[in-house]
């Protein structure tokens, strides 16, 4: 028996990492919409808040997928399958996205996430003889 973590299939890294990004997303909004429906929360101040969740939602699942692939772009590739799922629920449900408007700023906030869940990855350190 080998000793050590049991090496995984590069689709499970992205399968893990993709599903908390999603997870944290909708969890999150959730939590921001009680805000709002109670008044703690402004509906001006709504989309900063948004924007940040995306952010972080990202950073986090591209971190798993980093941490499980060993694959410094799979944050980036993380964030695009995430981004891409927000892409296609605005689409189906309101047939359009204004993308001048918050939708551009919101793809940015879920790329920026990406981008520093691949700069914030683990290095790899590999020990020479």
């Amino acid at each position: 028996m080998a000793k050590g973590r049991k090496k995984l299939a590069v689709w499970q890294g992205f399968l893990a990492g993709g599903l908390l990004t999603l997870g944290i997303y909708f969890l999150g909004l959730l939590f921001l919409t009680l805000l709002l429906v109670k008044g703690i929360l402004s509906e001006g101040g709504s989309f900063p808040l948004v924007a940040a969740l995306c952010t972080l939602s990202t950073l986090a699942g591209g971190l798993i997928t980093v941490r499980l692939t060993h694959w410094r772009a799979g944050g980036v590739l993380t964030a695009s399958i995430f981004l891409c799922v927000l892409v296609l629920a605005g689409l189906s449900f309101w047939e359009q996205i204004f993308w001048l408007g918050h939708g551009g700023g919101l793809l940015l906030c879920g790329l920026a996430g990406g981008l520093l869940a691949g700069v914030a990855g683990p290095k790899n350190r590999r020990r020479r003889k």
